[in-house]
């Protein structure tokens, strides 16, 4: 064998490994963003799922140890550095479960619009005074950065913005726990105007 067919035949063993090695260096970002949102994982006789092995253990670990239950704002700070994204839109759900749940105390038979829903809710909110123009601006501001979050192609947020993002949500959130229902109700003919 010549020095000539020896470097080829070295070449040809390690082109591959070279070319592995290259793609999981590129691509080491994309994957590991990737891998936490993953349910299952499957490699040849193994496979795991993730989300409903995780939620069962942890059910069974709050139970014997009840220091484990952890506020829904502590769990959302804890990922918002490792997935901001996801982050922002479960604090947003929690504003809304929020809003909602007030609202609702304050009138029994109300329906929200799906197509308007948050614009809906927001005017609610401001026109029975339950909170002022400033912390309906505040409504507003939270839920279109929501928006862009979960709507805009390629729009990233980092975790520090996340986490200021999550603390203002649950700001507004402890706000609309506090309001009590003795408030005046809301009336039919005020929620027909809103709707419309």
């Amino acid at each position: 064998m010549s020095w000539m067919e020896f470097t080829i035949e070295l070449l040809d063993k390690l082109v591959w490994p070279g070319v592995l090695v290259f793609a999981v260096i590129t691509l080491r970002r994309p994957i590991s963003k990737l891998i936490p949102l993953a349910k299952k994982l499957k490699f040849r006789e193994l496979e795991v799922e993730f989300g409903e092995g995780l939620k069962a253990v942890t059910e069974q670990a709050q139970g014997v140890f009840p220091e484990l239950k952890t506020d829904k704002k502590s769990m959302l700070i804890a990922s918002a550095n490792h997935l901001p994204n996801s982050a922002i839109i479960e604090a947003w759900e929690q504003v809304d479960l929020a809003a909602e749940r007030l609202i609702k105390s304050h009138c029994d038979n109300i329906t929200l619009d799906k197509n308007t829903r948050y614009k809906h809710i927001e005017n609610i909110l401001i026109s029975e005074a339950l909170i002022d123009t400033k912390q309906g601006k505040l409504f507003s501001e939270l839920r279109q950065l929501r928006n862009r979050v979960a709507h805009a192609v390629g729009y990233e947020v980092g975790g520090a913005e996340a986490i200021q993002y999550i603390e203002l949500c649950f700001k507004l959130i402890e706000h609309l726990n506090n309001i009590s229902p003795s408030t005046a109700q809301l009336c039919d003919t005020q929620i027909k105007e809103l709707a419309s």
